[in-house]
C-alpha cells in the first residue's frame, strides 16, 4: 500500500517538526536500491554461537587474552570500564583498537567505549584516540529507534508509547546484553563479538493496513512488543573499518502491527583525538536519493547559516552519514562517519523521510538549517541538528547516528520523500527479519573548501570499501 497523500503534508511533515521533542533520546536515557553490491558471506554465514562474556559480576569465564594473526582481543580497562578490547593490523600495517564495554554489575554493556588508529605524522606514526568514556549517552554502537508520529481518533497525536506514560526511544545502553565472542585461534585473521538484548516497540494489536491513516488511542487497542535485537562487530586483519550488523527479529508482530525508525549505531564520541573543545565543522550524507553537503568554509565553525545542498543523485554509491570536527588546538579535521555495507543478497534499508529539501539547495530556497522550512527532523540522520547548533557560534556535542524510514514494521509498501519522489519499501520482510550493516569509518578527513567530499563519502564510492566482510549475521 502507498502512503496517501494528505497524511504526507499532515503527518509526515509534523514528524519532522516534532522529532525532537519526541526524541526523547536527545535528553534521556528496504527495497533493493541502487546502492553497490558488495562482496561477502550471505546472510546464512556466521553463527550466532559464540564464548560467553564475563558474568555479571565481571568474573573470567573465558580466556583474558587470546592472540590470533593480526587480530586479538583482551579482557581489560579503560577509563575505569570492564571491556574487551580488540586490536587488528589494517591496510597499512598499523595497529587500530575497539573497546567494547562489558556487561557487569557496575553497568550495562555492548557499545565502544574507545577506540585508537595511527596516522601518517612526517615521518612518523601517531596514534588518534576515539574517547567515549565519560557515561550517560557517551559511546557509540548502541542501538535507539523512534516510533513512527501518529495522528489518533481522538484528534491527538504522538506515539502510542507516549499514550502510556512511556518513551518511544530509549537509549539502547539502558537494557541489559548478553554478549558472546568467537574465538580466536592462532590463524584467526578476524573475530566478533555478539551481543544480543531486547528493545521495546508499541504498536497495536490489530494491525494497520495503513499505519498513516487514523490510529486508535485507546489503552486496549495497544500492544508493547519487546523486539529481540542482535548487534554485532567484526574486526579484520587488513582491512581499516569495523562493521557493525544489527537484526530485529519481529516474528511476535504481523505486518502492520508496528512502525518505526532504526537509528543504531547511535552515540556520542570525541572523535576529533579526545578534543571535547573540538567544533563541528561540516556534515556530509548520502540517502536513499540524493547527497547532502554543508558548505561551512573548512576553517570556521558550522552554524545554521551555512550553505547546503541536497541535489546531487546518489546513484550508485552506497548509502553513508559523515560528521567533520576540527581540534582546538591542532586544527587538524577529524571525521566520524557510516557506510552501509551489503553482503551476499542484503536488501539494504530505505534512508529518508518527508521533505520538500531534499531535492534542492539553500541558493535555491533560502531555508537556513534548522529554521521553520528545514527542521531537526527533515536530517535523515541525526549529527550536528541534535548537538546544539546554532546561528552564531560553533558547537562542540559530537551526537552522531544511522536512520531509516520510520515506516519498519508497517505493511506500507511505498513511501514518499516528498511529491515529487517515492520509492519502494520492503517494510516487513517475509522472514520478519530486519538485517542491516554499517562499516564505522573514522579518520583525518580530506574534506577541503574545494573538494568537498568526505572520508566517509570516499569509502561508499569505492569499489573495494577497506572494510570487515567475515563473520555477518
Amino acid at each position: 500500500m502507498r502512503t496517501n497523500g494528505r497524511w504526507l503534508e499532515l503527518t509526515l511533515l509534523t514528524t519532522a517538526l516534532c522529532l525532537a521533542a519526541c526524541d526523547s533520546d536527545d535528553d534521556n536515557p528496504g527495497p533493493d536500491d541502487a546502492g553497490v553490491s558488495d562482496a561477502g558471506t550471505a546472510d546464512a554465514g556466521g553463527s550466532d554461537a559464540g564464548v560467553s562474556d564475563a558474568g555479571p559480576d565481571g568474573g573470567p569465564t573465558d580466556p583474558g587474552f587470546e592472540q590470533g594473526d593480526g587480530v586479538s582481543r583482551e579482557s581489560t580497562t579503560v577509563g575505569g570500564i570492564a571491556v574487551d578490547r580488540y586490536t587488528w593490523t589494517d591496510s597499512q600495517g598499523r595497529p587500530r583498537t575497539v573497546s567494547l564495554k562489558r556487561q557487569t554489575s557496575a553497568g550495562n554493556g555492548g557499545y565502544a567505549v574507545q577506540s585508537t588508529y595511527q596516522v601518517r605524522a612526517g615521518g612518523d606514526w601517531r596514534t588518534v584516540t576515539v574517547d567515549g568514556t565519560a557515561g550517560g549517552e557517551s559511546g557509540f554502537g548502541y542501538f535507539v529507534g523512534h516510533e513512527l508520529y501518529r495522528q489518533f481518533d481522538n484528534g491527538s497525536s504522538g506515539t502510542i508509547a507516549g499514550l502510556h506514560g512511556e518513551d518511544d526511544s530509549p537509549l539502547g545502553y539502558g537494557f541489559a546484553v548478553q554478549g558472546t565472542h568467537s574465538a580466536i585461534l592462532p590463524g584467526s585473521t578476524f573475530a566478533s563479538h555478539t551481543f544480543t538484548t531486547a528493545y521495546p516497540k508499541w504498536g497495536t494489536r490489530v494491525a494497520m493496513a495503513d499505519v498513516t491513516a487514523s490510529t486508535p488511542a485507546a489503552s486496549a487497542a495497544h500492544q508493547k512488543f519487546m523486539v529481540p535485537l542482535t548487534l554485532r562487530w567484526v574486526f579484520q586483519k587488513g582491512m581499516d573499518f569495523p562493521r557493525l550488523d544489527t537484526r530485529m527479529d519481529l516474528g511476535e508482530a504481523v505486518a502492520g502491527q508496528l512502525s518505526f525508525d532504526m537509528r543504531g549505531p547511535y552515540g556520542v564520541v570525541e572523535f576529533a583525538d579526545s578534543d571535547t573543545q573540538a567544533a563541528l565543522s561540516n556534515v556530509q550524507w548520502g540517502d536513499t536519493r540524493n547527497h547532502c553537503t554543508t558548505q561551512a568554509p573548512v576553517a570556521n565553525p558550522l552554524t545554521t547559516q551555512a550553505g547546503w545542498t541536497w541535489n546531487e543523485p546518489i546513484g550508485t554509491t552506497r548509502k553513508y552519514h559523515s560528521l567533520l570536527a576540527r581540534h582546538s588546538s591542532t586544527g587538524v579535521l577529524y571525521e566520524l562517519g557510516l557506510v552501509e555495507l551489503k553482503l551476499g543478497q542484503d536488501p539494504g534499508l530505505v534512508y529518508g523521510g518527508y521533505s520538500t529539501n531534499n531535492g534542492t539547495t539553500k541558493a535555491a530556497t533560502g531555508r537556513a538549517l534548522l529554521s521553520g522550512d528545514f527542521s531537526a527532523g527533515e536530517w535523515p540522520f541525526q549529527s550536528a541538528q541534535y548537538s546544539g547548533l546554532n546561528a552564531n557560534t560553533g558547537v562542540t556535542g559530537k551526537k552522531f547516528a544511522w536512520g531509516s524510514s520510520p515506516f519498519y514494521g508497517s505493511a506500507l509498501s511505498s513511501v514518499y520523500f516528498n511529491p515529487d519522489f517515492s520509492t519502494s519499501i520492503n517494510a516487513f520482510p517475509v522472514g520478519k527479519t530486519l538485517l542491516y550493516r554499517t562499516c564505522l569509518v573514522l579518520g583525518v578527513s580530506p574534506f577541503t573548501d574545494a573538494s568537498r567530499k568526505s572520508l566517509t563519502r570516499g569509502v561508499a564510492e569505492s569499489a573495494s570499501p577497506s572494510c570487515a566482510t567475515a563473520e555477518p549475521l
